[in-house]
């Protein structure tokens, strides 16, 4: 009998008019004074508009709106909003954006439910305890307007302080979003390309979390949803990127993908997606496209453990049908010659040399992930991550 871990109460809301029930779920949770946080982007495309429409039929107002945060997500943007927060009597918070706005107010409310006002209070090996919570409950509202980053129904917060070049890992139940709200009112047309990389992102983290999570069968549901959309609709997406319904198809894929993804303890390709997020400036996402396959290979020369995947990558049938002894190596050539297909319609980068990352970092990368996130992941190993970084590149 298997035994896991797992728990994810946040309800995801999504489709043409998602984004209606938004003063319901704020009555729901006795939220009459939210805190509305938004980027520049959001508002100048209109889509801060979209949800003072949703409310304008309501009695609940906003206690208070901030739009100044800043294209990436850093500490003075968090003690801003916890600020903000206090002074005008908020109850809640409706954080509308991308990754910098999703991760802000993740950890804003960390620090609102610790008592904390100033972010140098916490550091990424502090555990926060959630029998310590000294302010009243912050309910979390999520709405993406940009592409998701598949952090936001996870129990997960990453801010980096490139000021003091700081990565702080948060996980905690305390950042915790109530609701996630996927609307297509809150989409722009999506790019080819940027769907592509959404698309080819959210494979990784399902293939990822689907292995990981074996004898998980709550985490394996949200991963083989995830790997079955991408697999069947990225390819039509791309070519009818103003569909609205493929637009939201991919947007869901990816938040499915993060639950069983950032559910993983520890995971030396999402330490290394992670810090070659910071040095080159791309997303997450982004970088799990181009370094996943090679990791991938490598991977399963090592052992066997992704013959299990090929299941939700070619459905049941055309897995019952395959050669048991075989599987890891159909599973990989699937999943390189859908790669393939996707980079070679989308003209999106494929190798780390596309980045603007130099061989020549390569040492001081590897130093970075083993010096960052050796704590939370003992098995990161100096030669084997310049390895993969160089056969990526």
């Amino acid at each position: 009998m298997s035994t896991f871990d797992f728990s994810c109460d946040v309800k995801i809301l999504c489709g043409d008019h998602a984004l209606d029930n938004l003063p319901y779920e704020l009555r729901e949770r006795d939220c009459t004074r939210p805190l509305f946080i938004s980027d520049e982007r959001s508002y100048r495309l209109g889509f801060a508009k979209e949800v003072r429409y949703a409310m304008d039929n309501d009695i609940i107002g906003f206690g208070a709106t901030y739009y100044r945060i800043s294209e990436k997500a850093s500490p003075k943007d968090c003690d801003d909003i916890v600020n903000l927060y206090k002074t005008h009597g908020c109850d809640g918070i409706i954080a509308l954006g991308g990754e910098n706005v999703t991760q802000c107010a993740k950890v804003a409310k960390l620090m609102l439910l610790q008592g904390v006002g100033d972010f140098v209070y916490f550091n990424h090996k502090t555990d926060m305890d959630a029998e310590k919570i000294s302010y009243r409950d912050v309910p979390l509202f999520i709405l993406p307007s940009d592409i998701p980053c598949g952090i936001e129904a996870t129990d997960r917060a990453m801010i980096f302080d490139e000021k003091n070049n700081v990565f702080y890992n948060f996980e905690s139940v305390l950042t915790r979003a109530s609701v996630v709200i996927l609307d297509v009112r809150l989409t722009d047309i999506m790019p080819a390309k940027a769907m592509a990389t959404a698309g080819l992102g959210a494979l990784a983290m399902g293939m990822k979390g689907f292995v990981d999570n074996a004898g998980n069968p709550l985490a394996l549901a949200y991963a083989t949803g995830a790997i079955h959309t991408v697999i069947n609709e990225l390819l039509p997406a791309m070519r009818h990127n103003s569909d609205a319904d493929y637009r939201i198809s991919i947007y869901s894929s990816i938040i499915n993908a993060g639950i069983a993804y950032y559910g993983i303890k520890e995971s030396l390709l999402r330490d290394m997606a992670n810090e070659l997020a910071i040095k080159t400036g791309r997303s997450v996402l982004q970088i799990l496209s181009i370094i996943f396959p090679t990791y991938y290979k490598e991977k399963i020369n090592g052992d066997r453990v992704f013959k299990s995947v090929l299941m939700p990558l070619v459905g049941e049938a055309q897995y019952a049908k395959s050669n048991a002894k075989s599987r890891d190596v159909v599973a990989l050539d699937t999943v390189r010659e859908f790669w393939g297909k996707v980079i070679a319609l989308a003209g999106i980068p494929s190798r780390l040399q596309e980045t603007g990352i130099e061989q020549s970092d390569f040492v001081k990368l590897a130093d970075a992930v083993i010096t960052r996130y050796r704590g939370s992941n003992p098995h990161n190993n100096f030669t084997t991550i310049v390895k993969l970084l160089e056969e990526a590149f």
